[in-house]
């Protein structure tokens, strides 16, 4: 912490405050009654592919699990052919980067523009939820391409994202129970559990822009939602791969893991239910990119092999409306693809990619169907089908106890993939839950009821701040020592206050002291500046090390009459909820820095 001396003595641990005091557990206590105060809770689920809606009013959460109803829109294009809980992640954008359309308005505008060849002013946007994805560092200005390549404001387009869909809950809810409900909901945003502290931030500030008051917005943890969802559900329905009712996983005592398998992203964790049937994180979630998109990739190297890279790029961007057409054809093969699936699988070519390639005629099935080999097709699974077993096979190696394997998501109801996974794990009862795919945003309704469900999580990283300390010969590298109110110190030293695979309870806070010496006079206005840092490693050291990343900083400006000559300070860290918050406070102006501490650049 630049300019503050960190109080280490004899000892120098982190107090812990397991349990909150009586003002803390007050403003807990006031947070779930103003929820309370909400008769609507509304969910929306941000995802890489697809996005979507869903809500409830507290009359239907009362009811019993089996007997309560969640509501969701049902989206379908023009065509009519296709009835989904949610639509496609496309947003689009007019010449002068105002918003136009998102979902399958979006597709089917922009598919019309470039037929008309009137698309080269226009922007449209997909998959740019993974611009977030494992980012230790990002900054609000951050910038993402939109189809043709050009550079745009990322911020702009999740925001309009957002904000469409939560337009799109209010008239639904208004138009089925006549009622100005602005102000009636509680709002939950699905983030997956492996994001950072900054992309959550931004999603915060984005879901905020759009117009959802920050005090009514709560972040879901997509595999912690889709918990949720399958612990409501009624008994009897979570049917395991030897075919047997699973009783006992959300039972006081039981465990299991939950594998959220996305469009873009795999969030894996593991939880055991306590005695209170509350959820106890026992192994940091993780994952990595190898959700549904991943197929896709492979599906178009395939095509690329085909065709040529030069040409399918041009025919992708200039023939959008058919190259729609080839990739809901194939997203179709893909949904319907089994794991004993024995006959090739037919995909039906545009006549324009067939007329304007030099594709073999002895290629080209009748009716323009383009024959792949079944073992062929089912190789565009390999890849992530393979990192998924893996990283599953290395949880399970790390924890005991846990028999029982969920797999949520849209690409957990892939046939195929939860055959494999079946496969690789004989030993394990392995669920795939009625309407997998939108286990986490039904669940992400019931967590707005429910946010303290959860009780406690492990730490992803190891959180700390930068501090300087007496500079000891022979102990500290030499490079950094400085002179700092003329006394020797150590600077860019690593002050942890909870690290790497440690569990946080939810309404635990890490509390430690710090002081500062103001005696020479250029000291005296110093504007006190606190950097957050994360690392990958348990026990870093330094601020520089390569692990560490700076997160943010909270400044803090002097009094008038300047610093005394010794201030000191306390540091509390929050680390149990869904995001992380940092407060700093000093004995000099009393004031809580609680609100300017900022993890974006």
């Amino acid at each position: 912490m630049a300019g503050v001396r960190s109080k280490k003595t004899k000892t120098h641990e982190p107090t812990y405050e397991a349990n909150p005091g009586v003002e803390d557990e007050h403003k807990i206590s006031n947070q779930c009654d103003s929820r309370r105060d909400k008769a609507i809770v509304a969910a929306i689920d941000f995802g890489t592919t697809y996005s979507g809606y869903a809500f409830t009013f507290w009359s239907e959460y009362e009811k019993s699990a089996g007997a309560r109803e969640i509501f969701s829109n049902r989206w379908s294009p023009n065509t009519g052919s296709l009835l989904s809980a949610k639509a496609p992640t496309t947003a689009l954008f007019d010449p002068k980067m105002t918003f136009h359309s998102f979902g399958y308005e979006a597709e089917e505008k922009y598919a019309d523009l470039i037929q008309a060849k009137q698309h080269q002013d226009w922007h449209c946007f997909r998959r740019f939820k993974m611009k977030l994805h494992d980012k230790m560092t990002l900054n609000r200005q951050m910038e993402i391409t939109d189809e043709a390549g050009g550079l745009f404001p990322a911020k702009t387009v999740f925001t309009e994202s957002i904000r469409y869909l939560r337009n799109h809950v209010l008239t639904t809810i208004e138009t089925r129970n006549p009622m100005n409900c602005q102000d009636a909901i509680s709002w939950v945003l699905t983030i997956p559990a492996i994001w950072t502290e900054p992309a959550k931030q931004f999603m915060r500030e984005a879901a905020f822009d759009a117009g959802i008051p920050a005090a009514d917005l709560q972040i879901a943890l997509e595999p912690e939602a889709a918990a949720m969802y399958c612990r409501s559900l009624p008994e009897g329905t979570l049917i395991d791969s030897k075919d047997c009712v699973v009783m006992d996983a959300f039972q006081p005592g039981g465990s299991y893991m939950i594998v959220d398998i996305g469009g873009g992203t795999v969030d894996m964790t593991v939880h055991k239910v306590g005695d209170d049937r509350n959820l106890v994180e026992v192994r940091q979630a993780s994952g990595g990119p190898w959700g549904g998109t991943s197929v896709d990739d492979t599906f178009y190297d395939f095509v690329v092999q085909k065709f040529g890279k030069e040409f399918i790029e041009k025919f992708r961007i200039e023939r959008a409306s058919e190259w729609m057409k080839l990739s809901m054809d194939f997203e179709t093969q893909k949904r319907k693809l089994k794991y004993d699936t024995n006959y090739n699988i037919k995909l039906e070519i545009p006549q324009r990619l067939i007329a304007e390639s030099n594709l073999p005629v002895n290629d080209i099935q009748s009716f323009n169907k383009l024959s792949i080999e079944n073992d062929e097709f089912k190789s565009f699974f390999r890849p992530s089908s393979e990192d998924i077993v893996a990283h599953i096979r290395m949880i399970l190696s790390e924890t005991e106890n846990v028999d029982l394997i969920l797999l949520v998501g849209g690409f957990a109801t892939s046939g195929y993939l939860n055959r494999v996974i079946m496969d690789a794990f004989p030993d394990k009862r392995v669920v795939v839950p009625l309407q997998a795919e939108v286990a986490v945003m039904y669940g992400a309704v019931l967590f707005g009821f429910e946010p303290t469900v959860v009780c406690s999580r492990v730490c992803r990283h190891t959180y700390g701040i930068d501090v300087f300390e007496n500079f000891r010969e022979g102990y500290h590298p030499p490079n950094y020592r400085e002179i700092i109110d003329g006394a020797p110190s150590c600077v860019n030293v690593f002050s942890v206050l909870a690290s790497e695979g440690e569990t946080i309870g939810i309404s635990e806070i890490r509390t430690r002291t710090y002081s500062s010496t103001h005696r020479e006079k250029d000291r005296r206005y110093l504007e006190m500046v606190v950097p957050v840092y994360a690392s990958k490693t348990a026990l870093p050291k330094y601020t520089t090390e390569a692990s560490c990343v700076e997160l943010g900083r909270i400044k803090m400006e002097p009094p008038a009459e300047g610093w005394p000559p010794e201030v000191h300070y306390s540091v509390h860290m929050f680390f149990g909820q869904t995001e992380f918050k940092v407060t700093v406070k000093n004995d000099v102006t009393g004031q809580d820095y609680n609100s300017s501490h900022d993890f974006l650049k």
